[in-house]
């Protein structure tokens, strides 16, 4: 582990830094019902055209991640950042200028989620890299979640001020404005640990991967229609824009709820009743008659999202201490999310929204617990280095 960036201030611009960037990189899957309006308004595509240039924009970030995993290490993570951050920045400008062609914006979208891949890792390499890691990444994600609401506010803003098509202006605005505060990651080498992750890790991860991709594949297909889901229900814009963005505030309770939990309470147990929760909250978004139940749905989804977002880092944190899962599992969940996009649009070209939150709730619910024996089994093995205090609970 690296030893610089011990004093408090180091460490603090890290934070910061590491908040900012995942904040930035979580634009891909959490603006993406203000893309999926953006482009159904501004380009007159189907929900399935749109669902598909999700699927290619958070496809990317995923692959683009889990292939430069082995690699991060050897680069400066300011650098990375930088690029990812130019990458995202002026391709969403080239969307906002291009014509309607599908083919064309697929293509931008990749190399937008691309951009979005670099940012998230270098994020995750220097939190691995700092003097406490631990913190490093519990801060940077409840840190995150702060600036990701007025970040979703600005979107929903967006379309007032510069038309159907604002999201894809807004997001490089906003991140020119945060880009001062990403360099607090050249404060470290944001070096992995060094020791390789021997086959059977990947093997007693399997359960973990299996999973972190169900959840985000059923919790990802709903989320990108959610802001259609409003629609339906005769919602104004601003109306919807304020749900959205406010109810992520709400995921602080369930990063809070995870961090008690993982020190007092079953991990297998919490996460159970985490999977199941957030199945139930994408059936509530598609069975929602008005606007209240609406409200309800988006503040659950973000508990429960965000309490199992954050068991599923320090269990694989427990399961493989040189990051390494954490940072391939964080690429299957992207992974999972981008195909969950496309599938969503032809669920509701051909069936309704209400399929949208049945196939959510079913991937969350019903398969995805059917790992978690496999998750237990796998986590006895290392609970002897938990207990002695090498690698923290979260």
């Amino acid at each position: 582990m690296s030893t610089q960036g011990k004093s408090w201030p180091a460490l603090a611009a890290l934070v910061v830094a590491v908040a900012v960037g995942s904040a930035i990189a979580h634009l891909c899957t959490s603006a993406m019902p203000f893309l999926v309006g953006a482009l159904i308004n501004g380009y007159g595509m189907s929900a399935t055209g749109a669902g598909l240039v999700g699927f290619f924009q958070v496809g990317a970030l995923a692959v683009s991640m889990i292939l430069i995993a082995p690699i991060a290490h050897r680069f400066k993570p300011l650098r990375v950042c930088a690029l990812g951050a130019s990458l995202a920045a002026s391709c969403n400008v080239l969307i906002y200028l291009a014509p309607a062609q599908l083919a064309l914006i697929c293509l931008l979208a990749t190399v937008v989620g691309v951009g979005y891949g670099l940012i998230l890792t270098a994020a995750v390499a220097a939190a691995a890299g700092s003097s406490r890691p631990d913190l490093t990444y519990a801060a940077g994600n409840s840190g995150a979640l702060l600036i990701i609401v007025p970040m979703i506010s600005a979107l929903s803003l967006a379309t007032l001020q510069f038309g159907s098509r604002g999201t894809f202006l807004a997001i490089p605005l906003l991140i020119v404005v945060c880009a001062p505060l990403l360099f607090g990651l050249r404060r470290t080498r944001g070096t992995v640990a060094g020791a390789q992750v021997a086959g059977t890790t990947f093997v007693k991860g399997v359960p973990i991967l299996a999973i972190w991709s169900l959840f985000s594949f059923g919790t990802g297909g709903m989320w990108a229609f959610t802001e259609r889901n409003g629609v339906a229900l005769a919602l104004s814009g601003p109306t919807i824009g304020l749900i959205l963005s406010t109810s992520a505030f709400t995921g602080l309770i369930g990063t809070s709820l995870a961090a008690v939990c993982s020190t007092r309470v079953n991990r297998v147990a919490a996460l159970a009743v985490g999977v199941v929760g957030g199945g139930a909250s994408c059936l509530m978004f598609a069975l929602a008659t008005n606007l209240w139940m609406f409200a309800t749905a988006a503040v659950l989804y973000w508990i429960f999202t965000m309490f199992v977002y954050i068991l599923l880092l320090g269990t694989a944190a427990v399961l493989d201490p040189t990051g390494r899962l954490g940072t391939f599992g964080t690429g299957c969940e992207r992974l999972a999310f981008a195909i969950g996009a496309p599938l969503g649009g032809l669920m509701v070209d051909f069936g309704s929204y209400v399929w949208v939150g049945v196939g959510a709730a079913i991937a969350c619910s019903v398969i995805a617990p059917a790992f978690l024996p496999g998750l237990s089994r796998a986590l006895r093995a290392p609970a002897s280095r938990l207990a002695t205090g090498v690698i923290a609970p979260l």
